[in-house]
């Protein structure tokens, strides 16, 4: 009984820990940069929607911090295409958080000279670390 109790308190120990660092697994930017057609013209998009990454149970039993760097496009909708890791820290750990939450991200629809554009090329950093 006494061992279910303390199951119980780090069971819930851990849930809190993993809500706060789920607070600070992402950058706090809401505008990106990246570059329209084939004259490369960079142009500022925002976000309107960013789902925050969860932060991995191995990672957070382990106590590990790190970070991600994604590339990816945004459509002429502001949907997210094709997402891939450019780096990471430690690797292994935090990508397929990061590729999950990015996923689902929304931006507004991005103009460029009065038409909708696609966006090429678009960098985020997602850190993962635990509040203090």
């Amino acid at each position: 009984m006494k061992i279910m109790k303390e199951l119980n308190k780090a069971g819930i120990g851990m849930f809190l820990t993993a809500v706060m660092a789920s607070l600070f697994a992402m950058n706090v930017a809401s505008a990106d940069r990246g570059y329209v057609g084939e004259s490369e013209i960079e142009i500022e998009i925002n976000r309107n929607y960013a789902k925050q990454p969860t932060f991995p149970r191995k990672a957070l039993r382990m106590g590990t911090e790190g970070y991600v760097i994604v590339e990816f496009d945004v459509d002429t909708d502001g949907s997210i295409l094709d997402p891939y890791v450019l780096e990471a820290v430690p690797q292994g750990t935090f990508e397929r958080a990061a590729i999950k939450a990015i996923r689902k991200w929304v931006y507004e629809a991005p103009m460029h000279q009065g038409q909708s554009v696609k966006v090429n090329n678009v960098k985020v950093r997602l850190t993962f670390a635990f509040a203090d």
